[in-house]
């Protein structure tokens, strides 16, 4: 159900003009609520302010009573769905930031890049990122007054963050959100590939993904998440920071990783059948080079798994 028809629905119930279809649905969705734990836990500042608005759209005159539900029905309405509701739609507001429930919500702006090279953004804070290539952000026009929310739907970005007293917070679409007030890192994400890599270059940053217990990684410090692991490690911070600078640094890399690295830097996603987590490479070249150069490199220094590349129909193969 969704907000336009929940409140309607919920207004003609407040005026007792439901029907006994209508109030069953009713019922159905506040028990559906009480048994969901998945809103998260805010604070008592926004939470009173969610309740206060919630409350003045769904009962300005709260004197008025429902006539045509039941007592237990009318207990939950009356007193816990002002902050059930109020919970819910904060839910969506932190994992969604572009359905924010205030008029003022303002759009928000999707920056491409399409190029080999690197891209400079600069947020409505004055944030820098630098956008990898073939790598796509978004983020409102104007940041709102309590946050600074940010997508990463594809590629690699490094953010120099602002300080500021709203956090500021980057979430892929794997659902893993990085939330800072000021620091630097860098984010790497890949929906084929389904891996999503956060590392820290200054500061301290906070990493969840649902079904996972948050991670506060600080400088030098990296955590790896894929379909069915999460892995915590170091990285150095001249290599964290080399693709800013035009370089392509692994080292002790797995297959997983130089698949993440070509897709990242070349925009093409490879296929395999071959156990990604193996192999142990090292690399340290200009990302000028072309993608056949790279292949070719790769391919003389590859054992353990020694792989082959080849390109099928524009998708590289990796045997």
């Amino acid at each position: 159900m969704d907000k336009g028809t929940l409140l309607a629905l919920l207004e003609k119930f407040r005026q007792g003009g439901c029907s006994p279809e209508e109030e069953a649905l009713l019922s159905k969705w506040l028990d559906a609520l009480e048994q969901d734990d998945s809103v998260p836990e805010l604070s008592a500042i926004e939470m009173q302010q969610i309740k206060k608005n919630m409350q003045q759209q769904i009962w300005p005159d709260l004197t008025v009573r429902p006539r045509r539900i039941g007592l237990r029905i009318a207990r939950v309405a009356a007193v816990v769905a002002p902050l059930i509701i109020g919970g819910y739609f904060a839910q969506q507001y932190f994992r969604h930031p572009s359905r924010q429930l205030s008029h003022s919500a303002t759009g928000w702006e999707t920056v491409k890049n399409t190029s080999r090279q690197l891209q400079r953004v600069v947020l409505p804070d004055n944030t820098v990122v630098l956008l990898g290539p073939y790598s796509t952000i978004q983020y409102p026009s104007h940041f709102p007054d309590n946050a600074r929310p940010v997508k990463l739907t594809e590629g690699k970005a490094f953010f120099d963050v602002i300080k500021d007293t709203r956090p500021f917070s980057v979430e892929d679409n794997s659902g893993v959100r990085t939330t800072v007030l000021g620091t630097s890192f860098t984010i790497e994400a890949s929906n084929a590939l389904h891996i999503s890599r956060v590392a820290v270059a200054t500061g301290k940053v906070q990493v969840e993904r649902q079904g996972t217990q948050p991670a506060t990684l600080g400088p030098s410090e990296r955590v790896t998440f894929s379909e069915q692991s999460v892995k915590q490690d170091s990285v150095a911070a001249t290599d964290l920071l080399a693709w800013t600078k035009g370089e392509i640094i692994l080292r002790n890399a797995t297959l997983q990783d130089l698949l993440l690295t070509i897709k990242n830097q070349y925009g093409i996603t490879a296929t395999t059948a071959l156990d990604v987590h193996q192999g142990n490479y090292t690399l340290h070249i200009p990302a000028t080079m072309t993608l056949q150069e790279v292949l070719d490199i790769i391919e003389k220094i590859s054992y353990r798994p020694k792989i082959h590349f080849s390109m099928q129909n524009d998708q590289l193969q990796v045997n």
